[in-house]
């Protein structure tokens, strides 16, 4: 099914619907990558790569991603959707794999093209809709600072990969790992104080793992939940280097 609303904004993007668009109308490549080329506002694709080209950041420093999400409200009626616009240090694909984006909080939408994502469920509000796009935004900036990458090892997250070694009071945890090293790493999010509660600290020095929390707001509720990072000590990983780039991070709460 084509979706009428994407507007690509790369090449490749472009290429992409291009694809789309000749399957469902029938067309051949050339009109089809002019088609696609007016849905992202350039009179045909020679264009589009001319101008594409000429606007690339010499240093590759920065590349764009669009997040999209549509919102539908009954009472009154209104229907919309949220598009961000978000600058990173590198393509999506190299901070996370496709199938690691859907392990991630606020990412598990559809890679319609390599520049953006889109979440088919329709979201119950505006601000609903607004919430997810901003925590997709800090979940992408948290790995763009960290490098850390989405896991999928859940049993790493209990000491001894015991169910019974669990944190204590966790809740709204995620998993991660370092693609340097292997090295696992716990993020925790509860509703509680940033300071590690006394059976918190006991568990962490019974199993000889670091806790911390940040100083950063956090992913899933900042203000209301508190930010604890957590990894085994044993392997001599740098944790005092990964707090410090978590606690430098800069906050995003406005799409």
């Amino acid at each position: 099914m084509l979706n009428e609303n994407v507007r690509p904004s790369s090449t490749d993007g472009i290429e992409r619907l291009a694809t789309q668009i000749k399957k469902v109308q029938g067309v051949k490549h050339a009109a089809a990558l002019d088609i696609a080329a007016k849905a992202a506002s350039f009179k045909n694709f020679k264009h589009a790569r001319r101008s594409l080209s000429s606007q690339a950041n010499p240093t590759g420093s920065k590349h764009q991603l669009f997040i999209t999400i549509y919102w539908r409200e009954t009472r009154p009626f209104r229907q919309g959707r949220e598009t961000l616009q978000i600058n990173l240090a590198k393509p999506l694909l190299e901070l996370c794999s496709k199938f690691e984006l859907k392990m991630a909080r606020g990412l598990w939408g559809r890679l319609v093209a390599p520049d953006h994502i889109v979440h088919d469920t329709v979201a119950q509000s505006q601000d609903f809709a607004r919430g997810e796009i901003c925590k997709a935004a800090r979940t992408l900036r948290f790995m763009e600072a960290t490098g850390l990458r989405p896991s999928n090892d859940y049993l790493a997250a209990y000491p001894g990969r015991d169910h019974d070694n669990k944190l204590p009071n966790s809740d709204h945890a995620t998993d991660w790992y370092d693609p340097a090293n292997g090295q696992f790493v716990l993020v925790d999010e509860p509703y509680s104080p940033a300071v590690v509660s006394e059976k918190r600290a006991e568990w962490a020095q019974q199993h000889g793992w670091h806790l911390q929390a940040s100083k950063w707001p956090g992913i899933y509720y900042p203000h209301h939940c508190s930010f604890f990072v957590a990894t085994d000590s044993s392997s001599g990983y740098d944790f005092a280097a990964l707090m410090k780039k978590i606690d430098s991070l800069g906050f995003v709460d406005k799409a």
